[in-house]
């Protein structure tokens, strides 16, 4: 019997990404790159999000795709879709849609709003 299940590192985003815990963050994450394994982000919590924040996910997710990676939302908040929208970075984050479970594997193609 083969085993078919990718390995999965879970990052929980916490209840405030602002520029004083990227660092950290930041470094978890290229963790999981370096790994080579599919990582779930659990952005359930976010309450308060800023733009280093949001420019280190940017820059995550570019990563995942050079390295033909697996990134995956957990539940992100509604928090997060709108910070990401009011920035012009949904399509980039795959967090166009409502919230809800996001895999990011490839570019693609979400709606705009208005």
């Amino acid at each position: 019997m083969r085993k078919t299940e990718i390995a999965r590192q879970q990052i929980a985003c916490g209840e405030v990404m602002d520029i004083a815990s990227m660092a950290e963050f930041h470094s978890r994450l290229m963790t999981v790159i370096s790994l080579k394994q599919a990582v779930e982000l659990d952005a359930s919590q976010i309450e308060r999000v800023d733009t280093a924040a949001l420019q280190v996910l940017s820059s995550f997710v570019q990563d995942v795709h050079a390295q033909q990676q697996s990134m995956h939302w957990k539940n992100p908040s509604e928090v997060l879709c709108r910070s990401a929208a009011l920035l012009g970075l949904s399509r980039l984050l795959n967090l166009g849609k409502t919230p809800g479970n996001h895999q990011q594997e490839a570019p693609v193609e979400t709606g705009t709003n208005g």
